[in-house]
């Protein structure tokens, strides 16, 4: 599910650099194996469950089934995979940041990664970490470093792709530059076999299975319309449980719908004071959950069937913040 407005909007908006697995190729290009970049990766056997709401507040991390993760850190973004939640500090808070790793039986680590914030992302089955380290590649004679794409399986504890392929020549490029006119390396998501990375010359899909690359679109904005990119759009999540509605975001300017399966009379959805907000996933069967802007603080919401009003959610205090990869850019937009 996407933050709450500000904050999704901003992801959202943004094609979010993407990680993605195993690109093959010559040394200069890619490291294959954990270590190369002095991290150290823990492995799960069984990545944590995170289907369902996910949120933190006063460095704590909520998952869904009620228990929690303690980062002792103010967090500037995060996500949840493989064993426990992959923490950004907030004094970090910027374009690049130190990545650590927060578990459920209160263990904070470094992993010696460093990463642009707005960049992790997951695979839905919480195997995968992906993410763009802007600080450690290759100088151009500016020197600004190449964006490094990083994917770690989490359940081997070892990263199978550190890649700058596509990504631009710091040995020929103004990376700056090339970057402000072309396509800025971006995530543009990741389904559990695939990984799309947008760069300034191509959008590549890595097969998570093999590490092979192939080109996937020239540029992002011919993504946009390719079939594969329908994939990316977690589909599954605007619908409840029982299959007996989903979640409908008609032309701005109108509410947020919940449609019947099978025929009815949609209900739209109410916001106290109206204002910005989005849906995007479901609580349980009769509350669509989502976030809103009250004022300058962003706050989750749950809009009841078959009222459609919409109340904050008990127990989550406004301000609280979603994984970065809850939303994305085939994610619902935010509503203005």
């Amino acid at each position: 599910m996407p933050n709450p407005p500000s904050r999704p909007a901003a992801a959202a908006g943004a094609a979010v650099l993407v990680l993605l697995l195993g690109a093959c190729g010559d040394d200069s290009a890619s490291g294959i194996g954990g270590g190369d970049a002095g991290t150290t990766w823990s492995a799960a056997a069984d990545p944590l469950d995170t289907s369902g709401l996910v949120w933190a507040a006063d460095g704590t991390v909520h998952l869904p089934d009620g228990s929690t993760i303690e980062t002792e850190q103010d967090i500037a973004a995060y996500v949840v995979a493989g064993p426990g939640a992959y923490v950004v500090p907030a004094d970090d808070d910027g374009s690049t940041g130190r990545l650590l790793l927060a578990t459920p039986d209160g263990t904070v680590e470094e992993t010696g990664a460093q990463v642009d914030p707005a960049t992790l992302r997951t695979s839905p089955d919480g195997r995968y970490l992906a993410f763009v380290d802007p600080a450690t590649g290759e100088q151009d004679e500016y020197g600004t470093p190449v964006g490094t794409v990083v994917v770690v399986d989490t359940v081997e504890g070892e990263e199978v792709v550190r890649s700058a392929e596509g990504m631009g020549d710091p040995g020929s490029d103004d990376l700056a530059d090339l970057y402000e006119d072309a396509e800025e390396p971006a995530v543009l998501g990741l389904t559990d076999t695939t990984a799309y990375v947008v760069g300034p010359d191509a959008v590549l899909a890595y097969d998570l299975a093999t590490g092979d690359a192939t080109t996937a679109a020239g540029s992002a904005s011919e993504a946009y319309d390719a079939d594969w990119f329908a994939e990316l759009r977690p589909e599954a999540a605007l619908t409840n449980p029982a299959g007996t509605w989903t979640i409908v975001d008609p032309p701005t300017g109108d509410p947020v719908r919940l449609v019947p399966e099978g025929g009815g009379d949609p209900v739209a959805t109410r916001v106290p004071g109206g204002g910005v907000y989005e849906l995007d996933s479901w609580l349980d069967d009769e509350t669509a959950v989502g976030g809103a802007l009250d004022g300058q603080t962003d706050v989750l919401i749950g809009c009841s069937l078959p009222s459609g009003d919409c109340e904050p959610l008990p127990g989550v205090p406004p301000g609280a913040l979603l994984p970065v990869d809850r939303s994305g850019p085939a994610g619902p937009t935010v509503r203005r």
